[in-house]
């Protein structure tokens, strides 16, 4: 194939991309969840097509935009020696239709030079609405690279909310319901490739979604970026989601994953790279089915070690829950006057350090809880609770945060936690001070710090992935607890060699 030829036919096709998304606006863009693949990591997702069986391809592209994708893959296609490609391609947006056929227009062109055959089919259907996987004629594809639609729907009133029901349960996102029906339009054997947030790796909402991908699929590749806002670079709309590109096989049982990590698109071909078992990747211990993402072999190693403690966070005995007060519906409760007799304090994460939990009243963030008719259902019985925030941004150092508060803090029955923390407490009773100490401890450590990382990429610390993480058991948590109060200050580093010494990991850090 030669070079120079193959390069002008990718700077056409780029050109006309760009062309299209000087045409239309950010804001029309994003009420289609659109956010264009450039050149850079389309080429890198079309290479990590494996070579088909025979000669003859065909494509599904449940998203095609401008067609960038399509022509990578088929470009790719042609150089592993598939001379015959056939392309389906959904696209809703009429605007992006004319762009999209001049794309395919110079693939053709390009095919036809090298006495290769290439087709397509435009539709300009609602690619998740259409349901192709029930049409015989609109499945049975060997390969499908996409770069879906990225936005939440109303669970209650959305034609999207039922559109899947029949492959998974839930409502996640429409990137799920995207990969999950282009899933179901695959032959057996047949290589998905996407690129989307890492939201569906772990949390509640994408359970459902996680069981129908890993049953019905092998996950063989990750591609994760350190750096969110490098991805779409080229494309003016905000990506805030943290990215990952997966290449999965329709049927394969799977032994192995393949993790690479790269800062960003300039540096997809000098990416990290690192094989695991998946047992390391998909946690298998409960129905939750969480993938874990190592960005490192010593990210892998912590993953391992953690995998070796004696039970889970909620099996030691531990509970922990959100915050009861949502303060934009109990606005009537809230009061500035942090010295009123009938209020309790509202913790929020301000009040949260690391190893200590403190409400003053003089902070500027400070605020009280009325004790009005009603409030019962938002404050709960004072006693300890060790409090995590449940957000951080994405460069703190720290992705949990987690410190003692104590019931002796206030003179108070009740007391007012924000739905913006989370408080834990032991299933059994009251938790201990001691106890408090060593879970706040443990939370704030850099082990657990990491190993929360491998199982999240959301800047969220959800309860749900809290409950199934390999925990200590209670007496470890005791042990911990009793020495950081009998220093009674420890710096983070003298916490970290501590809580690996008692738990037997000395050798991570």
């Amino acid at each position: 194939m030669h070079q120079s030829a193959l390069i002008d036919s990718y700077d056409e096709i780029a050109n006309l991309q760009s062309a299209f998304l000087r045409s239309k606006s950010i804001q029309a863009r994003k009420s289609l969840g659109q956010f264009f693949t450039g050149s850079t990591v389309s080429d890198y997702m079309a290479s990590l097509v494996n070579k088909p069986k025979g000669k003859s391809v065909r494509i599904l592209d449940a998203g095609a935009g401008a067609g960038i994708l399509t022509a990578s893959v088929a470009m790719r296609c042609l150089s592993l020696g598939c001379t015959s490609v056939h392309a389906v391609l959904y696209e809703l947006d009429r605007d992006v239709l004319p762009s999209l056929e001049r794309t395919l227009k110079v693939v053709q062109n390009f095919f036809s030079q090298r006495n290769g055959v290439f087709s397509f089919e435009i539709l300009c259907e609602d690619f998740v609405l259409s349901r192709p996987d029930r049409n015989k004629d609109r499945s049975g594809f060997d390969v499908s690279v996409i770069n879906p639609p990225y936005f939440k729907y109303s669970a209650k009133n959305s034609p999207y909310a039922k559109a899947t029901a029949d492959l998974y349960s839930g409502d996640p996102n429409i990137y799920a319901s995207f990969m999950a029906i282009v899933l179901a339009c695959m032959k057996h054997g047949g290589q998905m490739v996407t690129i989307t947030p890492r939201s569906f790796t772990n949390g509640l909402y994408f359970k459902g979604f996680r069981a129908y991908l890993l049953t019905h699929s092998a996950l063989d590749l990750i591609h994760i970026f350190k750096r969110r806002n490098r991805v779409f670079k080229n494309d003016d709309s905000a990506v805030l989601q943290e990215n990952i590109i997966c290449r999965f096989i329709k049927g394969k049982v799977q032994e192995t994953v393949v993790v690479r990590s790269s800062d960003c698109d300039s540096s997809l071909e000098d990416c990290m790279e690192d094989r695991h078992q998946i047992e390391l990747i998909v946690d298998a211990s409960n129905d939750q089915k969480i993938i874990r993402i190592p960005e490192s072999a010593y990210e892998a190693c912590i993953l391992r070690k953690a995998e070796s403690l004696p039970t889970t966070f909620q099996g030691a005995g531990y509970f922990i829950s959100t915050g009861r007060i949502v303060e934009h519906r109990t606005c009537n409760f809230i009061t500035e006057n942090t010295r009123s007799p009938s209020s309790v304090p509202l913790y929020r994460p301000h009040n949260i350090t690391p190893l200590a939990a403190a409400w003053t009243g003089s902070h500027k963030k400070d605020v009280s809880f009325m004790l009005m008719d009603g409030h019962v259902k938002h404050t709960i019985k004072n006693a300890n609770f060790v409090l995590l925030k449940r957000f951080t941004s994405k460069d703190e150092k720290r992705r949990l945060v987690a410190g003692v508060y104590l019931k002796g803090s206030h003179d108070s029955k009740f007391i007012g936690f924000g739905n913006k923390i989370n408080y834990i407490g032991v299933t059994d009773g009251n938790l201990p001070k001691v106890e408090a100490y060593g879970l706040s401890a443990i939370l704030n450590s850099s082990f657990m710090d990491t190993y929360f990382r491998c199982i999240s990429g959301s800047t969220q610390v959800n309860a749900t992935e809290v409950r199934v993480m390999k925990f200590p058991e209670r007496e470890q948590v005791h042990e911990i607890g009793s020495k950081v109060q009998k220093a009674g200050a420890y710096e983070p580093r003298e916490i970290d060699l501590m809580i690996n010494r008692v738990l037997g990991l000395v050798d991570t850090i």
